[in-house]
């Protein structure tokens, strides 16, 4: 069973700008949404955090943006609350970018030449489902993870009253990978049988559940906090999701997810435990390092990939290699 598309389209207040365009000659400006009109020009708040003035004549430079291109809602929620910032005089965070994208790639490919086909880069990050594997290796922890949660064997397993033995083979996925830290797994082995239980339910339903994404996450953290004690981190949040669809759902790291948001979408928001919306706007930060990197001939395999790359060029012992 296929997830719901994440970008469920979503009523905007009447009062705000819905249509989003595209700098047909900057798309590295990202996605804009009009700010104004007046006196023969018109003000574009683009996603990199400028507000840009275009004089009449030059309107047909910005192309409407498709509906159904990447996470529509994401970018028309956080730059509409840029507008109204201000037009209100409110104050709305812009993140500072560290370092240009290009750098990143610089010390990305004098680190694997090959980029993403680079054996060191295979070797370090992506690893085989033959022989050893080591917890950074994406390869097999997805290929763990797809068969603890194939669809057929977790939803026999629930329908037979086995959810303990599903809970114990997601909690081994991800005791097996350094995308969460091991405290929250010993922490989720101490659940009794009918909070595995409930555990085992949760998890099916946000991988493989219909109906909204927003709610199958916001029942999944809801959960994870009463579990934990306390909202979860964005790892254990976000793991599961991008290990089972890794070319849909991204695993966020946010210290380094938010160093790249500078040059990517500086005007998100960007909460500290996860929320759908700001989910939202990290798995768009995301597929925006993705289209660059291609851009820039480097083709990851999966989102996976793309949050290697975030966390190898933009974590804290990274950054004195890259100059501002």
């Amino acid at each position: 069973m296929a997830t719901q598309a994440l970008d469920v389209p979503q009523k905007d207040p009447e009062d705000l700008p819905e249509q989003l365009y595209r700098h047909s000659q900057r798309p590295e400006w990202g996605m804009a949404l009009l700010a104004w009109e007046r006196n023969g020009r018109r003000a574009y708040q683009f996603e990199d955090g400028k507000l840009r003035k275009i004089q009449e004549g030059y309107y047909d430079l910005l192309d409407p943006v498709d509906p159904q291109e990447g996470p529509i809602t994401a970018v028309r929620t956080n730059l509409q609350a840029a507008i109204k910032a201000l037009k209100g005089g409110a104050e709305h965070k812009v993140y500072k970018a560290v370092c240009t994208f290009e750098q990143q790639i610089a010390l990305f490919t004098k680190l694997y030449p090959k980029g993403f086909e680079d054996p060191k880069w295979i070797d370090d990050k992506r690893g085989t489902t033959e022989g050893n594997s080591l917890k950074r290796h994406r390869v097999p922890s997805m290929a763990a993870a797809q068969e603890a949660l194939d669809p057929v064997r977790a939803g026999s397993l629930i329908d037979e009253g086995q959810q303990g033995e599903l809970t114990e083979s997601i909690l081994a996925v991800l005791a097996d990978t350094n995308l969460v830290p091991l405290s929250h797994v010993k922490t989720l082995r101490r659940l009794d049988e009918e909070e595995a239980s409930e555990y085992a339910e949760v998890v099916f339903a946000l991988v493989h559940g219909e109906g909204s994404f927003d709610d199958r996450f916001n029942t999944y953290l809801d959960m994870l906090t009463r579990f934990l004690g306390g909202r979860p981190s964005w790892r254990i949040g976000t793991s599961l999701i991008a290990l089972v669809h890794p070319h849909e759902h991204v695993a966020v790291r946010r210290s380094a997810f938010i160093r790249q948001a500078g040059s990517i979408a500086p005007t998100g928001v960007y909460t500290r435990k996860p929320k759908v919306a700001s989910y939202r706007s990290f798995r768009r930060v995301a597929l925006g390092a993705k289209s660059r990197l291609e851009g820039a001939g480097h083709e990851p395999a999966d989102l996976l990939d793309v949050h290697d790359f975030i966390w190898t060029t933009l974590r804290k012992s990274a950054l004195e290699h890259l100059k501002p």
